[in-house]
């Protein structure tokens, strides 16, 4: 469906994202992971054709056969509204405030789809429907500041859905919303993702949503893929340090919490991540990583295959492909 080679995106202070390949499949459903300031965003941006003009993008793309990589923004524009879409984390950001819900819904259905304003309004109140937006006659001719946070975000999704696209990207979409109005969302994709074949790539910091949501998930670190894998193996059994260092940093109530001087703490990855200028040319990971040999700051580690998919890692050919890590 979309294919992604050796694409990579420089700025000012240097790489940004570096050479990354990525394929998804019609119906697929695809998590990426990793702190802020990983690349995940970026990635996701460069298959939509949305990178800033003021960086510069490298590698090549094809989206349903057809090669998008030296398109130039009318054709991604005409892409983008019949094929791809995104939802983005914060709706009210998203959702023009001055405008009714049910208007912004028929807007690309009208402009792209050739809809009177009739018909785009009641494909508009079918998608409300279909995204399970509570009295979905009334809640057209509502405002924004009118709805609930998970409302809204269901409105962004119904938005994103109104052409039918074969990609759905799902940026943070549960990060503004409490437990369970994210667990009715993530539920609510990958029903839609399921009745409509539609690929999903579903980017999220919450490994928890992530795991419920996804079939096959990629871990990114400082613009770098460090991992890729089956969901549910990569759950159980990680192999990269960075992936096994995001899962003990979960907070678990059935696990013991550890305690300094009487204060309790959970585990953490140390340090942070730093700016694209400061990073490591070799290993990204280097500098944070407990089982960093001498060469992993300077010689970048290859996506070698492991017993559950790949991972980036030295300690990995030191060991052996796809032995104990």
């Amino acid at each position: 469906m979309i294919d992604l080679t050796d694409i990579h995106v420089d700025g000012p202070a240097g790489p940004l994202l570096r050479k990354t390949s990525l394929s998804l499949a019609a119906g697929e459903r695809v998590g990426i992971v990793g702190e802020s300031g990983s690349g995940k965003t970026l990635l996701a941006l460069s298959m939509m054709g949305m990178v800033s003009d003021q960086l510069t993008v490298g590698g090549a793309i094809s989206v349903e056969g057809r090669d998008m990589t030296n398109a130039v923004e009318a054709d991604w524009r005409h892409l983008r509204a019949r094929r791809l879409s995104m939802v983005f984390q914060e709706p009210m950001s998203a959702l023009n405030p001055l405008r009714r819900v049910g208007d912004t819904v028929a807007a690309p259905l009208i402009r792209h789809q050739g809809y009177t304003r009739e018909q785009a309004r009641a494909r508009a109140l079918s998608l409300f429907e279909e995204t399970g937006i509570t009295d979905p006659e009334r809640r057209l001719s509502q405002y924004p500041h009118q709805l609930s946070g998970g409302q809204r975000q269901r409105v962004l999704i119904a938005l994103a859905l109104a052409c039918d696209p074969a990609l759905l990207i799902a940026d943070e979409p549960t990060s503004a919303l409490d437990a369970e109005v994210a667990l009715r969302i993530t539920d609510l994709l990958v029903r839609l993702s399921r009745e409509r074949n539609m690929a999903l790539l579903f980017i999220s910091h919450d490994l928890a949503a992530v795991s419920r949501t996804t079939e096959r998930i990629i871990v990114m670190y400082g613009g770098d893929i460090m991992e890729t894998g089956p969901t549910r193996a990569i759950m159980q059994a990680p192999h990269h340090p960075y992936t096994k260092g995001l899962l003990a940093a979960r907070p678990k109530l059935w696990a013991p919490i550890l305690s300094t001087h009487g204060k309790r703490r959970l585990p953490t990855i140390p340090g942070s991540v730093p700016p694209p200028q400061d990073l490591p040319r070799g290993c990204r990971f280097a500098g944070r990583c407990p089982v960093e040999m001498a060469h992993c700051a300077t010689e970048r580690p290859a996506l070698i295959h492991t017993a559950t998919g790949t991972a980036a890692c030295h300690r990995q050919t030191a060991d052996g492909a796809g032995g104990q890590s």
